[in-house]
């Protein structure tokens, strides 16, 4: 049977409509599929590789506090944290052979040294717990060197994670391409063109919040520390630049685990999120506030760091002042917040990491003098 011309064009339009649906369908597909791969592979490898650093410093500041006090939850902390970096080395581990850069940088630079790092704090511990305090006293500055070593480390640590972002976000941009040149392609057929419109906008959106989420605390909704990490060391970037002072803030929530204990995770829960709040009501006009990790937050002020104490009073008295019960907290009975301080202008000896050690030592102060009050870094 002779086809008509219409029936012939209709003929054809429908075999189009079939094969530009199917490759429609495909575009899309692998636009999710790289969605899909910066959500469950970049974004966790990057974050695991980025936690090295700050938990090497964590340790260190932790040792060095327990050889100060020798107090049991010290030591616990230590413990965590330690046992928190060898999770993340677990999982660095489990890194398949799609990052050969990365592997071999973690596999041949930072884990000998962290073993190293790791012999060193062990026997340190191991002093401290035998009573051989002035021997450990004598090394107490040793694990400082570690760190500086490891830093060179973590900049070529972080100079591939951008990598394997941008690829990432390469991959994706590549498949939004091939899916608009899709949408060209069947301009024509209307039903398949509104599709594929909504389609586009759909992952858009989801592109923005996996990028929202990578720099996001997920409980509190502001600033997490992979976020403050890159803000502080922009901060620093400009004050230097600009012989201009640099200044942060660490807040701790007292007692935050017997709150947790009396009232439950959930109400904790409840408890951070309120702190957030107040801390973004009346902080974020003056500097960035992000969740430090736990129940510590920081702030971070540039040009407003003359203003820095005005601001951690601000903050004490206003946490203070939403009357949040926390009975097994004697004799205030109500949540409250130690804050510590430091202002710094940066120079070329001096490092991001080092502002975080005075700030923390600062707020260790303020925690070990009686809780409820602010301790700032005295410059000597």
């Amino acid at each position: 049977m002779k086809l008509t011309t219409l029936q012939y064009y209709l003929l054809l339009a429908l075999f189009s409509l079939m094969f530009t649906s199917f490759w429609s369908y495909n575009a899309f597909l692998k636009i999710e599929q790289e969605n899909d791969r910066i959500m469950t592979e970049a974004i966790p490898i990057s974050n695991a590789a980025s936690q090295l650093f700050p938990l090497l410093l964590d340790q260190e500041l932790t040792v060095r506090s327990y050889l100060l006090d020798q107090n049991d939850q010290t030591f616990q902390q230590f413990k965590n944290t330690n046992a928190e970096l060898k999770e993340t080395i677990a999982t660095l581990k489990m890194m398949d052979e799609r990052h050969p850069i990365l592997k071999q940088l973690l596999k041949e630079e930072a884990m000998p040294l962290i073993v190293q790092t790791d012999g060193f704090y062990e026997q340190q511990i191991r002093w401290i717990r035998d009573n051989q305090i002035e021997q450990a006293a004598l090394k107490r500055y040793s694990g400082m060197e570690y760190i500086n070593q490891f830093r060179p480390i973590n900049a070529k640590i972080n100079r591939d994670i951008d990598k394997i972002i941008r690829e990432a976000t390469k991959r994706s941009e590549q498949a939004s391409s091939s899916a608009k040149w899709v949408i060209a392609v069947v301009v024509s057929v209307a039903v398949l063109l509104l599709f594929a419109f909504l389609q586009t906008f759909r992952l858009e959106r989801s592109k923005q919040v996996l990028i929202h989420r990578s720099l996001h605390d997920a409980l509190t909704g502001i600033p997490n520390r992979r976020a403050f990490d890159e803000h502080l060391e922009t901060s620093f970037a400009f004050a230097k630049e600009a012989r201009t002072d640099v200044a942060l803030i660490l807040i701790d929530v007292d007692e935050f685990k017997r709150y947790n204990d009396t009232y439950g995770h959930l109400k904790g829960d409840w408890c951070l999120q309120k702190v957030a709040g107040t801390l973004k009501k009346y902080a974020d006009d003056f500097g960035q506030v992000s969740r430090y990790g736990g129940e510590e937050f920081a702030v971070i002020l540039t040009e407003q760091a003359d203003e820095v104490f005005h601001v951690a009073e601000r903050i004490r008295s206003e946490i203070l002042q939403l009357n949040i019960e926390h009975m097994a907290y004697q004799p205030l009975c109500r949540v409250s917040v130690s804050i510590g301080l430091a202002v710094v202008r940066p120079h070329d000896r001096m490092q991001e990491g080092d502002l975080i050690v005075l700030a923390d030592q600062a707020l260790y102060r303020a925690k070990s003098s009686g809780r409820n009050r602010i301790s700032s870094h005295e410059a000597s």
